[in-house]
Parts: structure tokens; C-alpha cells; sequence
């Protein structure tokens, strides 16, 4: 693999343009995916055709990790320079740590994507990532010492493991005495947010964005979501 500086930012035309276009298919608009690409820097590696997630922390270059665009692609993930390496850190731990409205804490970098994607104009919530679903202890003190910047706090596991999600933000909630930090079962029709169809998965974070429940069930609360807005 390539390093960060060798490959070319993300952008609707020239090499790039597959990853670009792998992105819209999995339904981001196009004006959210231009502004998302500079937020994230997002990169293409032509080469292997997978979309890179840059990895920092106070603006050092750690790595990063990439996505294959390719459904038939067996390794989805592979991580720069060393495989499963940034488990010492969360995804943008700068803008984590900044603050905000609702913090939404995913396994991997493209749900966090996906759920920034889907946050509306003026929704000052953020997404990070643990690079997987068994955070590790360095992992956690991000999520710890974040806690009291946000309103609440959403751990929001892929479905197979809402268990240990569930577990997790009660753990957390208890280590720390805070209130404010809930668990998202997305539902198993959806699998995980990053698969979650997108007015779909909009839907889901408008709602947590405005919700104070420690534990939401998407199956559930989508019924009244959809049915209200059935109504109008």
C-alpha cells in the first residue's frame, strides 16, 4: 500500500471518480459528499479501488485505512501502515474532542461517514469510529473524557453485536457517573449503519439527535417516526 501523500484526494472526475461514484451509490448526495470530502480528506487508491480514510491526531499523519469499492473484493478493509493499527485511537479524535450536539460512536470509519452524511445542515453532532467493535482501553478514555462535551453520548454498534453495544454504554454510563450516554440498536434488517438506507439511516439520526432515551431501538421507534410523518 501506498502512503497518504501518493494518493489523490477524492473527486468526481479523473481517477478517482469510481470511489466517487461507489459513494453515491450508497445513496449520499452529491453537495453532502462534496462537503464531506474535505472534512474527511478523503483519498483514492486507484490501484487497489478503495476509498482512504485518513487517520490523525493534532494533525499527525497515523495511517490510514481503506475500503474496497469492489462487492467481490474479500478483504474490505485494509489499514496503512499497519494492519489493525489504529486501535490506540479513535476516528478524528480532534472533532471529537471539540464538542458538540450528540456524539454518535460507530465500529468503522465509513458508518462514521455515512452518519455525518446524514446529518442535516445545522447539526452540530459528530461521528467517530473504534475500528471495530472491541474497543480497546486507549479507545475508551477518548470516549470517556468526551462524554461531558456532548448533550448525549450514542454507543451504535453493527446489529450482530448489540449485546456488547448495549453493555458498553451502560458500562461507560456507570464507570463514569454520567447520564448521558445511551446505546442505538439500529435493527437487524439493517446490519450497520454504513448498509442502512440512507433516508433511512437520516431519519435514525435526526431522531437520536433530538432524543434524551438511554436506549434506543430503532425497529421500534422507526413506527412512530415514519407513522408521523405519514400524517402531515
Amino acid at each position: 500500500m501506498r502512503d497518504l501523500k501518493e494518493l489523490p484526494v477524492l473527486a468526481p472526475s479523473g481517477v478517482t471518480a469510481d470511489g466517487y461514484d461507489y459513494l453515491l451509490s450508497r445513496g449520499v448526495p452529491s453537495d453532502r459528499l462534496d462537503a464531506l470530502i474535505p472534512l474527511f480528506d478523503l483519498r483514492y487508491d486507484e490501484q487497489e479501488r478503495r476509498v482512504v480514510f485518513p487517520v490523525r491526531e493534532s494533525g499527525l499523519d497515523l495511517g490510514y485505512t481503506a475500503r474496497a469499492i469492489d462487492a467481490k473484493q474479500r478483504k474490505r478493509w485494509l489499514s496503512h501502515p499497519v494492519e489493525g493499527g489504529h486501535k490506540v485511537v479513535i476516528y478524528e479524535p480532534d472533532r471529537v474532542l471539540a464538542g458538540g450536539d450528540t456524539l454518535f460512536v460507530v465500529e468503522g470509519p465509513f458508518d462514521a461517514l455515512m452518519v455525518t452524511a446524514a446529518m442535516q445542515p445545522g447539526n452540530a453532532s459528530v461521528a467517530t469510529a473504534f475500528f471495530g467493535s472491541l474497543p480497546t482501553s486507549e479507545q475508551l478514555a477518548y470516549v470517556t473524557n468526551a462524554i461531558p462535551l456532548y448533550r448525549m453520548v450514542y454507543i451504535m454498534l453493527d446489529a450482530n453485536v448489540y449485546g456488547r453495544c448495549r453493555r458498553l454504554a451502560q458500562d461507560l454510563a456507570k464507570a463514569t457517573g454520567a447520564p448521558n450516554v445511551g446505546s442505538v440498536h439500529i435493527g437487524g434488517e439493517n446490519r450497520d449503519p454504513g448498509a442502512t438506507r440512507f433516508e433511512e439511516l437520516e431519519a435514525l439520526v435526526a431522531f437520536a439527535s433530538a432524543s434524551w432515551q438511554t436506549e434506543i431501538r430503532w425497529m421500534w421507534e422507526r413506527r412512530l417516526v415514519f407513522a408521523g410523518a405519514g400524517d402531515q
